[in-house]
């Protein structure tokens, strides 16, 4: 397995200092570089989306040639640049899509809770219309434990209230249901719409600079300078932003390789101390004393080995300010690196469970036995993007230290926080925004460079009912959280070990066919299985996983199936709960 990754050189290169030789053509050639791309990219998005543009009747190297002077190496890069912007404009559409969708689909489970709850409500009030006209009091729904005395009403705790004074509180709770209904329908239709013009419309055409920048341009430079209403103060605020807003859409360039150069990049050459770049008017820029702190060794034998196993070398470059206003020049290569492959598991594993607040590890041996358990906390709250991802760097590094101390491999989840995000719409409002400031794309780039510095190798795997199978079959054995159970399932899962996550024989009777037939457990059916099973016992909470499944229950039924065994499960350990959940509350 390759991964590729981007490393940026050891020093800044200043431009007022002697480490550039040619610098002058270098930021020219950024300039022409980006303006070029720029063109190229309302060009292609004209061509694409609007069917007109200079494109249609030239090709895009005509077309740069002819404005830009370029030659054939800079025209295919160039349109590398613009034609990228182009397929992630449509990657993004894609993005949207699927998050909308999620999203929408949260939306129509939150209207219908709302909306059951607001029939309730009616129900109650119809009855207690009903009881004050004929003196008759009817059970407004299934299940409902509210009794009439007199001119009282008992409710579900035993709380005594005055019928006039509950029904005020009952009409006041279908008033604020009714508006919570139309908000939450409004946002709803607006979200269908805006989905809507995601599948039809053309994207929006980016703004190379950003958006933000640019529209300061409305306030003469920003909001910072229009205090003083100075016209000296306002022409040299203009001049600023004008000055900011060129450096922005200025301030890289992106220069791809080719694997049959010699030095893996046509434009790019590595003498082992310098490296020179060609720029658009011929000249050549030398950036002097070039060296890669990490994976240098890998970097210069690119240059030496044989043509079939050369690969090709993206280089970077960008131009920004330290905080005395020097502009200085970062460069960074793109490469590919080798990764460990994970075909050796014969000692066991280490298998980690992701939350948005710690880590849950378990160590396995080579047949599936619990050796050791680790958990890694850390905190998100109130911390800056830099800070965050220095903490799961360091949580992942400690997960990477413990594996070398035990001399075994990882195993890690493989999930999607933007879709269990958007999912989560109307949930506990303390974990959404913990899961907004959690970065899974930070947490798998962390493994890789560990991986890659440490030589350990890692596999990823499908975590779905991992934390179910967790809690059905490890909790209560091994007195262990549902993290730490879930941690350890996906290890079973990793390894292979479908036989150890059977349930119970009891249980798995209730699993037969149409034929009469028990499936077989396997990487093909776990996941059928646990589906099912998941179905039926959802509603209970995970800590009622500590106590006995109640199997007795099946003998004394003709009938038995899972919903009948959950049903048991619910009336035996969450009678308080279900009542609660089931009667109104004032």
């Amino acid at each position: 397995m390759e991964l590729s990754r981007t490393i940026n050189s050891d020093k800044r290169y200043y431009l007022d200092e002697n480490t550039i030789e040619n610098a002058t053509s270098f930021l020219q050639t950024m300039r022409v570089f980006n303006n070029a791309k720029i063109d190229l990219y309302n060009a292609l998005y004209d061509q694409k989306y609007l069917t007109s543009g200079p494109l249609l009747d030239q090709a895009y190297p005509v077309f740069l040639k002819e404005k830009y002077k370029t030659n054939d190496y800079y025209n295919a890069v160039i349109y590398s640049a613009a034609s990228g912007s182009i397929s992630s404009q449509k990657e993004l559409k894609k993005y949207y899509s699927t998050t909308i969708t999620a999203d929408l689909k949260t939306r129509d489970e939150k209207i219908q809770t709302i909306q059951e709850e607001l029939d309730k409500k009616k129900a109650i009030k119809n009855s207690i219309r009903i009881y004050q006209k004929d003196g008759k009091w009817i059970t407004p729904y299934p299940r409902c434990q509210l009794k009439v005395k007199g001119l009282m009403i008992v409710l579900f705790n035993k709380t005594i209230v005055k019928l006039d004074e509950y029904e005020r509180n009952v009409e006041a709770d279908i008033s604020k249901l009714k508006t919570r209904l139309a908000l939450v329908t409004e946002a709803r239709n607006r979200k269908v719409k805006k989905l809507e013009n995601i599948k039809n419309l053309p994207p929006e055409r980016i703004v190379f600079g950003g958006k933000k920048l640019y529209s300061e341009k409305d306030t003469v430079g920003g909001a910072k300078f229009v205090k003083n209403k100075n016209a000296g103060t306002l022409q040299k605020a203009s001049d600023e932003w004008k000055q900011e807003f060129f450096e922005k859409r200025h301030q890289s360039m992106v220069l791809p390789g080719r694997h049959t150069s010699k030095y893996g990049n046509f434009l790019c050459k590595y003498d082992g101390k310098n490296l020179s770049v060609t720029c658009i008017d011929g000249t050549t820029t030398v950036f002097h004393d070039f060296k890669l702190p990490r994976y240098n060794e890998v970097f210069r034998e690119n240059f030496t080995c044989k043509p079939e196993k050369r690969q090709s070398l993206c280089y970077n470059f960008t131009i920004q300010r330290d905080k005395k206003n020097r502009q200085y020049l970062i460069l960074s290569v793109t490469m590919k690196l080798q990764a460990y492959e994970n075909s050796y598991y014969g000692n066991g594993a280490i298998s980690m469970d992701i939350n948005y607040d710690h880590f849950a590890l378990a160590e396995i041996d080579e047949t599936g036995k619990l050796l050791d358990q680790k958990l890694i906390r850390f905190n998100l709250m109130n911390k800056s993007t830099g800070q965050i991802t220095n903490i799961l760097g360091a949580a992942v590094k400690e997960v990477f230290h413990w594996c070398a101390e035990k001399d075994k491999r990882l195993i890690v989840e493989d999930i999607d926080l933007t879709i269990k995000l958007a999912s989560r719409k109307y949930g506990n409002r303390k974990r959404n925004h913990h899961m907004t400031l959690f970065s899974y794309q930070r947490i798998a780039s962390s493994i890789e460079n560990q991986s890659l510095r440490r030589e350990i190798a890692f596999c990823k795997i499908d975590p779905a009912y991992t934390s179910q199978m967790g809690k059905f079959l490890f909790m209560r054995r091994y007195g262990m959280s549902v993290h730490q159970a879930a941690a350890y399932t996906i290890g079973l899962v990793g390894l292979g070990l479908y036989d150890k996550l059977v349930p119970d024989l009891r249980m798995l009777s209730l699993l037969k066919t149409k034929e009469g037939i028990v499936p077989e457990l396997s990487q093909e059916t776990y996941k059928t299985i646990w589906a099912r099973i998941t179905k039926a016992f959802s509603g209970i909470q995970k800590h009622f996983f500590y106590r006995r499944i109640p199997y007795e229950v099946l003998e004394e039924r003709t009938r038995p199936s899972l919903k009948t065994l959950a049903a048991e499960m619910k009336v035996r350990y969450m009678p308080k709960l279900m009542n609660y959940k089931n009667c109104e509350r004032v």
